[in-house]
């Protein structure tokens, strides 16, 4: 479950009020009084955090997101020894097994962010460079191993993330938010894909 649901302070009690809610309703469907209800506390300790529920909405994705993305660390760094392509394997099934854990909730991230104009784009594209670090970070710890490897590509690097991060939204709405896991495979297969090139490259050297 979400880590921050264990705090006691008012803006984690706050945000895990949100993710209740939003486990029944939709961001246009709900109101503060909702969240105060769920969280346990008082209006005006709600806008002494935030000043409507978008802003709440926002913080609870971006805190979620750093919640996953901590997921994917623990999994692909717990042995020094693994090669990028072990990383990728345990990787993918730690990243659409902890957000197929909170279904009902990702559901709503994923889709209701899509409503919140430039600010839930640009909290998106956050999002996206996070996700990006760790690939890149991976990459490069290839790279030391085999420094022959040519460095990946921003494009390559952009399209991998995205095409992950749609497909996953359209699993999401064809009401498949219980079953992500599914997609391991396709997410091995389209991440190996463009590594391997990459590595296929560094060989010719």
């Amino acid at each position: 479950m979400i880590k921050y649901k264990e705090n006691t302070d008012h803006r984690s009690r706050l945000l895990a009020g949100l993710a209740t809610v939003l486990e029944s309703k939709t961001l246009a469907e709900l109101y503060a009084d909702d969240i105060v209800r769920a969280a346990g506390v008082s209006k005006r300790t709600f806008y002494q955090h935030f000043k409507n529920k978008q802003e709440c909405f926002l913080a609870l994705y971006e805190e979620n997101s750093a919640y996953i993305v901590e997921t994917l660390l623990e999994a692909t760094s717990a042995d020094e020894s693994f090669n990028i392509i072990e990383q990728i394997e345990r990787g993918a099934e730690a990243y659409l097994g902890a957000m197929q854990a909170q279904a009902p909730l990702m559901k709503r991230l994923y889709i209701d962010i899509l409503a919140l104009g430039s600010e839930g784009l640009a909290a998106r594209r956050r999002v996206i460079g996070m996700f990006a670090k760790i690939i890149t970070d991976m990459y490069g710890k290839e790279q030391q191993r085999q420094p022959a490897l040519p460095d990946i590509p921003e494009v390559m690097l952009t399209g991998i993330i995205a095409g992950l991060n749609e497909l996953i939204l359209y699993r999401i709405e064809d009401g498949k938010a219980d079953d992500l896991i599914e997609l391991a495979s396709t997410t091995r297969e389209i991440m190996m894909g463009s590594i391997q090139l990459l590595l296929s490259q560094g060989k010719q050297r």
